[in-house]
């Protein structure tokens, strides 16, 4: 994995990979529709795999070519390279994890890193591909050359740390709210056999 991805996603999935099912499944918050543990992680997955298939589409196509970013997007972008996130702003549709599967800390941390070094092979062959040229446009930032595509899901990681720890925390000191307890399986009981359809939240 790139460097620049490397220093934010591992240690993170270190801490990821501490947590119980049970403790990735409560909000903070369910009336502020706050995301659970396990939410937090997914919509970082899904935001890594959906960079990776646009980037995987130019490369199939050999095209580089983007439209022109927006003032906005100069500006937000600028925001983001600088390090930081404003915090509260809804998800896209499309990076909302809405239905999955319960699963506890060191799967959801193996599946993070797996999507992560996709994403870090599909970046280097766009750089062989493409150069310093744009090589996909985000929704929100416009287009991105491979370092800025780096620099986004690195701070984008960051940006999400806390509100995992603060669900994961929430969630180890009060027990009682933990629904899908592992102590409640019977043996041979699969946690995974039915997925979790919980409240849409905000990030």
């Amino acid at each position: 994995m790139h460097p620049v991805l490397a220093q934010a996603i591992q240690p993170f999935a270190e801490e990821i990979a501490t947590v119980r099912l049970a403790e990735a499944q409560v909000s903070p918050d369910p009336k502020s529709e706050r995301w659970c543990g396990q939410q937090v992680v997914e919509h970082l997955i899904l935001s890594l795999k959906k960079s990776r298939e646009g980037l995987q589409h130019r490369l199939k196509s050999s095209r580089s070519r983007t439209t022109l970013a927006t003032l906005l997007q100069y500006i937000i972008k600028f925001q983001v390279f600088l390090g930081s996130m404003p915090r509260g702003v809804p998800a896209l549709p499309s990076l909302t994890p809405i239905e999955f599967v319960p699963q506890d800390g060191p799967a959801l941390a193996a599946r993070l890193l797996a999507e992560a070094e996709e994403l870090s092979t599909i970046l280097a062959e766009c750089r062989l591909a493409f150069g310093l040229r744009p090589c996909g446009s985000h929704p929100i930032y416009g287009p991105l050359r491979v370092e800025e595509w780096r620099q986004y899901h690195a701070v984008h990681c960051r940006h999400h740390v806390q509100q995992f720890k603060e669900a994961v925390d929430f969630a180890r000191k009060r027990p009682e709210l933990q629904g899908l307890r592992e102590s409640d399986l019977s043996d041979g009981e699969d946690p995974e056999r039915e997925q979790f359809s919980p409240p849409h939240r905000r990030k």
